[in-house]
C-alpha cells in the first residue's frame, strides 16, 4: 500500500486505472481532478493521506484534520464520496488501511456521503464499533421514454399542478428560451451572480467556495453542463449539472427573484431535456425539499460512518 501526501502524476495514473472498475466512478465526485481541485481550494489546514493499493487497484482518498481521517473531496460540495476501485476489493483494502492510519496517529474515521450500494458501507457494517447513520437522501427520478409518459407517471394531483404551473409561467413570460452550454461556453460568473440573490447561498459563497466553482469547468470538463433560461437576452435562471452515461445530476442553481417560479421551471425543462437525450435517471442530489417529490423523485439514501481507532 502506498501513501500519497500530495496530488501528482503518479497518483493520477493509479487513480485513473482504478476508475473503470468502480460502478460509481462516472460521478464527477469520484475523480482525481475533483479531489485535486477541492484540495487546492480548501486543503490549507488538511493533511493528505491518500492510500493506494496497487495489488487491488483501490484508492482511499483521505485527508486528516485534528487526527480524524475523512474523505477528501469536500463533504459539503460532493454529494457522494467513497473509496475508488473494484467493489469486491474495497473491504480488503479498508481492513489493511485501519492499522496503517492508526499508526499515523489517526484516532477516528468520519466518512460522509456514502452511497447505499457502496461496498465501503458493507465492510463497516460488519465491523464492531462502527456507527452508521443515514446522512441525507439524494432523490432520483427514473425517466421513461417520453415526457408524456413522465407526466403519466406522476400522481394525478402532481401532474395537474406541474402542467398548470408550466402553462402559467410560459403565459407570464412570453419568449422564454431554454438552452444549455458545455466547455468554454459555461459562465460560472453568471451562476455566482444569480446565486448571490439567495441569502443562504450568499453566506455559502466564501472566497474559497467561489474559487472552487470557478474552476469546476476545467476540473470536471467531461461531465459538467450549464442550463439557462433567457428572457430578452438576459439569463434569468441557470443551473449546473453533471451528465454521466446513465444520469443527469442537478448540482447548483441561481435565479433572478424578479422571475418567481423560474428555478422550478428550469428543473422541469432539464427533465424534458434528459428524456430527449435518453438518459435513464435524473438525480436531484442531496436534500429532501418537497418539490423533488412533487416532480416524482424517490429517496436514495446516503450514509455516514464513524469509527474510533
Amino acid at each position: 500500500m502506498q501513501s500519497f501526501a500530495q496530488f501528482d502524476e503518479h497518483l493520477h495514473r493509479i487513480w485513473n486505472a482504478a476508475l473503470p472498475h468502480d460502478p460509481l466512478a462516472s460521478m464527477p465526485f469520484m475523480t482525481y481532478t475533483w479531489h485535486a481541485h477541492w484540495f487546492s481550494c480548501f486543503g490549507s489546514d488538511e493533511r493528505l493521506s491518500i492510500l493506494a493499493d496497487t495489488d487491488t487497484g483501490v484508492i482511499l482518498p483521505l485527508s486528516i484534520k485534528d487526527a480524524i481521517a475523512r474523505f477528501s473531496g469536500g463533504a459539503e460540495i460532493a454529494d457522494y464520496l467513497d473509496a475508488v476501485g473494484a467493489p469486491n476489493q474495497k473491504g480488503k483494502v479498508w481492513a489493511q488501511a485501519l492499522p496503517f492510519l492508526k499508526a499515523q496517529g489517526v484516532t477516528a474515521l468520519s466518512l460522509r456521503n456514502i452511497h447505499a450500494d457502496s461496498a465501503t458501507l458493507t465492510f463497516f457494517r460488519s465491523l464492531t464499533g462502527s456507527i452508521i447513520k443515514q446522512e441525507d437522501t439524494t432523490p432520483v427520478i427514473s425517466l421513461p421514454a417520453s415526457f408524456d409518459d413522465y407526466l403519466l407517471s406522476l400522481d394525478r394531483k402532481d401532474r395537474h399542478e406541474l402542467k398548470r404551473k408550466m402553462k402559467k409561467f410560459e403565459a407570464e413570460h412570453d419568449g422564454i428560451i431554454f438552452t444549455h452550454a458545455k466547455g468554454d461556453s459555461i459562465s460560472i460568473s453568471v451562476l455566482l451572480t444569480l446565486m448571490r440573490n439567495d441569502p443562504d447561498k450568499l453566506t455559502f459563497l466564501t472566497p474559497p467556495m467561489e474559487k472552487f466553482f470557478t474552476g469546476l469547468p476545467t476540473a470536471v470538463s467531461d461531465s459538467i453542463m450549464q442550463f439557462m433560461l433567457y428572457k430578452s437576452d438576459q439569463i434569468i435562471t441557470t443551473t449546473l449539472a453533471f451528465r454521466t452515461p446513465d444520469s443527469l445530476l442537478l448540482y447548483n442553481s441561481g435565479f433572478d427573484p424578479a422571475y418567481p417560479g423560474s428555478g422550478w421551471y428550469i428543473k422541469v425543462k432539464t427533465i424534458a431535456w434528459a428524456i430527449d437525450q435518453h438518459i435513464p435517471t435524473y438525480n436531484l442530489l442531496q436534500g429532501n425539499e418537497r418539490y423533488k417529490y412533487d416532480l416524482g423523485a424517490k429517496d436514495n439514501p446516503v450514509y455516514n460512518i464513524s469509527l474510533p481507532l
